[in-house]
């Protein structure tokens, strides 16, 4: 995501990391049980994971996390203009990097004076459960042994 935000910035995108919750708590980063603590929790995951983009934190119970579909990596793209350009249930960084793409063919394409019209795509898209290079590991290493079982736990239900 850094690369992405390095690449866009200077165009006028700006990126934003909400910090919503644990997705699957540990030993180590458990479930938040205050605000300060929470707040540690999401200071420690951007110097660990190198966030560069600026870090919100969602309240203590969540609204913005709720309101924006309750999963631990979703990904919305708003445009210019205020409207949703892109929602993802799932984190895909290469398919980011083409909606970002064609964001900003659309500027050039307005700067010259084209009419544009929207063209409305719907598809499921299928990425590897082990997504962004490694992350999911070191992020569920970090909270500790029960995150993994969490997440063992999680998916073997899902596959009945």
């Amino acid at each position: 995501m850094n690369k992405l935000y390095a690449q866009y910035r200077e165009r006028g995108f700006e990126f934003f990391t909400i910090y919503v919750r644990e997705p699957h708590p540990g030993e180590n980063y458990g479930a938040h049980r205050s605000w300060e603590q929470k707040l540690k929790f999401a200071r420690d995951c951007r110097q660990q994971d190198g966030i560069e983009s600026v870090l919100l934190v969602d309240d203590l119970d969540g609204p913005v996390h709720r309101a924006y579909g309750s999963l631990p990596n979703m990904i919305y793209i708003v445009d210019k203009h205020g409207k949703i350009a892109y929602k993802a249930m799932w984190t895909d960084h290469a398919e980011l990097a083409s909606v970002l793409a064609n964001l900003k063919l659309a500027d050039e394409f307005e700067a010259k004076g084209m009419r544009l019209k929207p063209s409305y795509t719907e598809k499921i898209n299928y990425i590897p459960a082990e997504y962004a290079g490694g992350l999911r590991d070191k992020v569920f290493d970090r909270a500790g042994p029960q995150a993994w079982a969490d997440y063992k736990n999680v998916f073997a239900a899902k596959s009945k």
